[in-house]
């Protein structure tokens, strides 16, 4: 009788404990970033890479003493992040009529702005369970 309330026991509990180890754990994204100035706070932003555009949101705003972040728990997955340095004090990324940043703005994978501002799936990385560190350096007006 016990040998089989073992073998009843064990299996489930053997098969639960496999399922939760298999769970993706979220891991932190660390974002580093060159070329802050001192003046103006940083405002980031963080969407998933298959959105379309970016939805304005801010994530997070640095101090001013601040070049790098954490951003802690963040499920495995495609993103994309946009920072810009906010000179003016409005809180928006200042933009010209062709839709060329006016204030130092930076993005994952660091793109080329010749264009205007850069779509979230031109800016994509891989997140996976573990930690991911992305460096983004400011570029634009100064």
């Amino acid at each position: 009788m016990p040998q089989r309330f073992l073998q009843t026991v064990t299996w489930p509990c053997l098969l639960t404990l496999l399922f939760v180890s298999s769970q993706t754990r979220a891991g932190d994204i660390l974002v580093k970033v060159e070329g802050k100035q001192a003046i103006g706070a940083l405002h980031l932003a963080l969407v998933p890479a298959d959105q379309p555009e970016w939805d304005g949101q801010i994530l997070r705003q640095l101090q001013s003493g601040e070049t790098e972040l954490r951003l802690t728990d963040v499920p495995p997955g495609r993103y994309a992040v946009q920072l810009f340095q906010d000179l003016d004090g409005d809180g928006t990324l200042a933009l010209s009529p062709r839709g060329v940043p006016r204030e130092p703005v930076g993005f994952s994978s660091n793109p080329a702005l010749f264009k205007g501002k850069p779509k979230p799936p031109q800016c994509l990385f891989e997140h996976g369970s573990g930690d991911t560190l992305i460096v983004v350096k400011l570029r634009g007006r100064r």
